[in-house]
């Protein structure tokens, strides 16, 4: 009976991982694409793009705060759910610039909390149960690459059933995240008995101070200049494949190709973090995104489709690494609120950083050159926070052993 239970949680955490990702693959990698069509220029795409990472500073903290104060982490994951599946429908309220920038802010004030809340529940969850959190996380990875082939042929035809098709994306995932069970309030409960006004009285010190290990700081340091590539490629792939010649359809295609090779990733990465260290596999994922970024300056279908294929490696490595060790590495009250900062360093801050840079650089210097500009920028600053992170270690050991 126990084991039945296990197998209808495992499958329920499935489907809903799987039906994030779908909901997001019926209309987020069009967008860009979408608003050229439309007539906005490079630098008005990188301000669009711009909005959910902003709401992942200034308005996903808050959801996670909620979450965690009152325990009721499944009524607020539904909540920003169905605000996602309504305010989608805002896209069609114009086709200029500040039309687009209003549908923009509404679609990012829920949408940007999906995926933090919906970790820190899962990986809760999954350790509470036993259950492998790498095989949850396949669904949304194989529920990304079928369904973004799918999207990408309807939107081919007819690029306003996008909209309609995510809404009923996000209705569905709605559905599944009801059926979760109860919460425990017992967390939120020993929270606000800490401290009845902020919940913790460390709360005033530092975000951070809730993670037991300093190698966080550098974790969040990878994660931060990787998605500043990760961002820039993510927003500027589909203007580049237009300017190539290249469809929508192709983009449905390639972009599960890049979904795909996130599956070899999560099959191996527990036994891989279990010989190497989380910040030593981000440095790695740093330098394969480098070279995502440079091949394609070739300037090819074959060229996009040899660096959608390094997506895995050079994305899902350093998402699963930094998931898992802040899941590890905080208590059970401040599990949506972990999972929060890292949503903020990567889709608040870098993509920030990623869509602004990035826009300036496709305006002034062309893709091409944009492109090798970037790859660059991150690779360098990478080699420079693995030199910093090397020079602490040392010093850790110095302090451990003084002898050596």
């Amino acid at each position: 009976m126990k084991k039945l239970t296990m197998n209808k949680t495992g499958l329920n955490l499935f489907m809903i991982n799987a039906f994030i990702y779908i909901s997001f693959s019926l209309y987020a990698p069009f967008l860009s694409s979408y608003f050229t069509k439309a007539g906005i220029s490079a630098v008005e795409i990188g301000i669009l793009l711009t909005i959910g990472p902003v709401a992942s500073i200034l308005i996903q903290p808050i959801w996670a705060i909620i979450s965690d104060r009152t325990g009721r982490r499944k009524d607020v994951l539904s909540l920003v759910v169905l605000g996602s599946a309504l305010s989608i429908f805002s896209y069609y309220i114009g086709q200029t610039f500040v039309s687009f920038l209003i549908a923009s802010i509404l679609v990012a004030i829920f949408s940007t909390s999906i995926v933090p809340l919906s970790d820190a529940i899962i990986l809760r969850s999954a350790h509470k149960n036993q259950l492998d959190f790498s095989k949850i996380r396949m669904g949304g990875t194989i529920g990304y690459a079928i369904f973004v082939i799918f999207s990408g042929m309807i939107i081919k035809q007819n690029s306003d059933l996008a909209y309609v098709m995510g809404f009923f994306g996000f209705i569905f995932l709605f559905v599944l995240v009801r059926r979760l069970p109860k919460d425990e309030l017992a967390e939120a409960t020993s929270v606000l008995e800490k401290h009845p006004i902020t919940g913790d009285r460390n709360s005033k010190r530092s975000l951070l101070h809730i993670f037991e290990s300093k190698q966080i700081y550098f974790l969040l340091a990878f994660a931060l200049i990787s998605q500043v590539g990760l961002s820039f490629n993510f927003s500027f792939l589909g203007v580049y494949m237009l300017d190539m010649g290249l469809t929508e359809g192709t983009m449905g295609f390639t972009s599960s190709i890049a979904a795909l090779s996130e599956l070899p990733v999560l099959f191996l990465m527990n036994r891989v973090l279990k010989k190497i260290s989380p910040t030593k596999i981000t440095i790695i994922a740093c330098l394969m995104l480098g070279l995502r970024m440079i091949t394609l300056t070739g300037e090819s279908l074959f060229f996009v489709i040899l660096s959608q294929a390094l997506h895995g490696i050079s994305f899902m490595t350093i998402y699963f690494s930094c998931a898992v060790f802040i899941s590890q590495n905080v208590k059970p009250e401040n599990q949506s609120k972990g999972q929060s900062i890292l949503a903020l360093i990567q889709t608040g801050i870098g993509s920030i950083i990623g869509n602004i840079l990035g826009g300036y650089l496709v305006d002034s210097y062309g893709l091409r050159s944009a492109y090798i500009t970037m790859t660059i920028l991150v690779v360098t600053i990478a080699g420079l926070i693995a030199l910093l992170q090397s020079i602490y270690q040392r010093k850790q050991k110095l302090v451990m052993d003084p002898s050596q």
